[in-house]
């Protein structure tokens, strides 16, 4: 029987970490989150982008790829706070056009034969909902982050929504600016609603 691996997306601070949590224990699925405190270049890179923004990227790429290929081997269900894909939508918004085209090449290599997400979640949330999110969560690294960047995550990651979507991927887009699905059962319950139909699962 195939497995089912559900990715979660969206920009910084929508969420993503705390719903890939709430729905492995509603579903029994297997729970992966990304490695970021772990990098030793992030204070750096939001210090001064330009100079670390290379060294960054290719860290959470290395990472990100040896968790795919471990997940590959799982025979569990899988539900993950992240897709690869978001190396290159981060990439394109700090990296040169040589550094991004050889970022992209390093990136198109290592992905050819990984085992993508079948079901993607894209969280979104207004820009002020998303600033007061990132406060609320306390990470010193990210006091930084500037409104024009998240602005251009937000439109990259609907690019990254349409372009799954027209490709026939499970694709589910909310918009999360006005749920709790932390506190609110009902809000996750409309959450839960919306991706059962595209796993065929109950809880």
């Amino acid at each position: 029987m195939k497995k089912t691996f559900i990715a979660i997306e969206g920009p910084i601070g929508v969420g993503k970490s705390s719903l890939a949590h709430q729905l492995s224990q509603t579903l029994g699925y297997q729970e992966e989150q990304e490695i970021v405190d772990d990098n030793p270049f992030l204070s750096d890179f939001y210090d001064d982008i330009s100079k670390w923004s290379f060294q960054t990227e290719m860290f959470f790429l290395c990472n990100r790829y040896k968790q795919f290929q471990d997940l590959a081997k799982s025979e569990h269900n899988v539900v993950s706070d992240y897709h690869i894909y978001k190396n290159k939508i981060f990439a394109h918004n700090t990296l040169t056009a040589t550094e991004f085209d050889k970022f992209s090449r390093i990136y198109d290599i290592l992905t050819e034969d990984l085992i993508m997400p079948d079901t993607v979640i894209f969280l979104d949330a207004d820009l002020s909902v998303l600033k007061a999110r990132i406060r609320h969560r306390n990470r010193s690294f990210e006091t930084q982050i500037e409104d024009d960047y998240l602005t251009q995550l937000k439109r990259d990651y609907h690019r990254f929504y349409t372009s799954l979507e027209q490709n026939g991927v499970n694709v589910i887009y909310i918009d999360t600016t006005h749920l709790d699905f932390v506190n609110n059962e009902e809000d996750y319950s409309h959450i839960l609603n919306l991706l059962e139909p595209m796993i065929g699962g109950t809880h």
